[in-house]
């Protein structure tokens, strides 16, 4: 049974590690289920008991507070002013066809345009996305 606290308390610290160098919010969970499999290694608890408590809490952590981690803390996203364009609004200057690309002002500023639908001069449009230099409109 000694050997199963050595196995817990080594996956505990390589899970650390590991999420170190990743941050990616998956092997710290698994670092945080070995600490009960941990004690009830040193309580001599069955090895059997010990993975089921470790899997169920793994489980159950990965499956409720990852998502909720990972909403508050945004890795590897660079927001830019590229992302308050979309949702905007703005005035077609060149004609747009699902064939060709056409020209729009936002704030001002000239953009290239694509949309799924014809859009003629003086229409307004709004923003859906952006895709390189191009937003993809609809009309409204």
């Amino acid at each position: 049974m000694e050997v199963m606290v050595w196995i817990w308390l080594g996956f505990f610290i390589a899970a650390v590690i590991f999420e170190f160098l990743t941050v990616d919010f998956v092997s710290i969970w698994f670092a945080i289920a070995a600490i009960p499999s941990f004690i009830l290694a040193i309580l001599e608890q069955s090895p059997f008991i010990q993975i089921i408590v470790f899997v169920v809490i793994a489980t159950v952590l990965l499956l409720f507070t990852r998502p909720a981690m990972m909403k508050y803390i945004k890795t590897n996203e660079i927001k830019t002013n590229v992302d308050s364009v979309v949702g905007t609004t703005g005035v077609v200057t060149k004609d747009i066809t699902p064939d060709s690309i056409g020209r729009i002002k936002i704030r001002g500023a000239d953009w290239s345009a694509i949309a799924k639908e014809t859009i003629r001069v003086d229409e307004r449009v709004r923003v859906l996305d952006v895709e390189g230099v191009k937003v993809v409109v609809e009309k409204i």
